[in-house]
């Protein structure tokens, strides 16, 4: 969050970068981030959760200490895509907190991410 308290993405290079040199900096023997695709970093645009996530994994593939730092990405994902209010209409398999990503875009983007995934792996292995 900034001095005026409006709150800033953390997942581009730059700030993966910084907190990989922050933790050997100190010394951690096996430092480890999970980036949350949502709140803040998606400002809570759930959609664009997809592009944050393929983001992290293209900084995983051209930098091995980002590759080796990133364990893990948190997204938002339900049933159903969107969120709603507790009412007399309530829809079930639909978020009454975050709006989270549905049960196809998830699946995409689970795919998604497995085969980036596999493209990181081949390229590093050559």
């Amino acid at each position: 969050m900034d001095k005026y308290g409006k709150t800033i993405p953390n997942y581009h290079y730059e700030d993966l970068k910084i907190v990989s040199d922050l933790y050997k900096k100190s010394g951690l023997k096996n430092p480890a981030v999970i980036v949350d695709a949502n709140h803040s970093n998606s400002n809570k645009q759930y959609k664009e959760q997809v592009r944050i996530a393929m983001d992290v994994m293209h900084n995983r593939k051209y930098n091995p200490e980002i590759r080796s730092l990133v364990k893990g990405i948190m997204i938002e994902s339900y049933l159903k895509e969107g969120n709603q209010n507790i009412s007399e209409n309530y829809e079930r398999g639909c978020s009454i907190t975050d709006p989270c990503l549905g049960w196809e875009q998830t699946e995409k983007l689970l795919l998604d991410l497995y085969n980036k995934m596999k493209e990181i792996e081949e390229a590093n292995a050559e």
